[in-house]
């Protein structure tokens, strides 16, 4: 009987789906077509920083308010210290996407009018249903039943940074840089992400 890691679903390359562009709309749309889903700004919040910033579960998981947000205003850096990464290894990660600032704004604006006055800058960005920070594993679960509600069985926590490094991959952006984006400490590491696209290598072919 073989095992397998939380958050990496076993297929036929044991790697996480990775989600173009109508696929994301799709898991996002599902998420705001609930009606009865009382966290969905902020299942959102998660959905799009984890695809349009590749942050891992774990670093998710660990974010506060504070380190999003000055005020009422979105910050244009989120700096990752080195306590919510893996390895131990700080990075800054640029927030200053549209559609990231709109979800986080969307999602604060949620919390400051459920919390009132107890609206917490230290407290942790995302909560789970009885308040509290979640776990690094409790984030895998959460993600990984979003994109399974979708209709998407193959995809997990892994999900965001692959579709994200893939696809800038596609679009020319050089090795090193999706390596610091990504938080890896090898560009080896990085190419082990990239999804193979036989398609996509096919229109590249053509137009050699």
């Amino acid at each position: 009987m073989t095992t397998q890691k939380a958050g990496r679903p076993a297929g036929k390359t044991g790697q996480a789906k990775v989600l173009d562009n109508k696929e994301l709309k799709r898991v996002l749309n599902n998420i705001a077509g609930k009606k009865e889903n009382r966290h969905a700004k902020r299942n959102t919040a998660i959905v799009i920083m984890s695809n349009y910033l590749g942050l891992r579960s774990k670093e998710l998981a660990a974010l506060k308010v504070a380190d999003v947000t000055d005020a009422d205003i979105i910050k244009k850096v989120l700096r990752l210290v080195a306590a919510y990464t893996k390895g131990a290894k700080h990075r800054d990660v640029s927030l200053e996407n549209t559609v990231v600032v709109k979800a986080l704004q969307e999602y604060l604006t949620e919390r400051r009018d459920q919390d009132g006055i107890a609206f917490n800058l230290d407290a942790p960005l995302f909560r789970s249903q009885k308040g509290s920070a979640f776990s690094p594993n409790a984030m895998v679960r959460v993600l990984g039943d979003i994109y399974k509600d979708a209709g998407f069985n193959d995809a997990s926590s892994h999900t965001g940074r692959r579709s994200l490094i893939t696809k800038l991959a596609y679009a020319g952006i050089d090795l090193n840089s999706i390596r610091q984006i990504a938080g890896h400490s090898s560009i080896a590491t990085t190419q082990r992400y990239i999804d193979d696209n036989p398609h996509k290598i096919a229109e590249i072919l053509k137009s050699v």
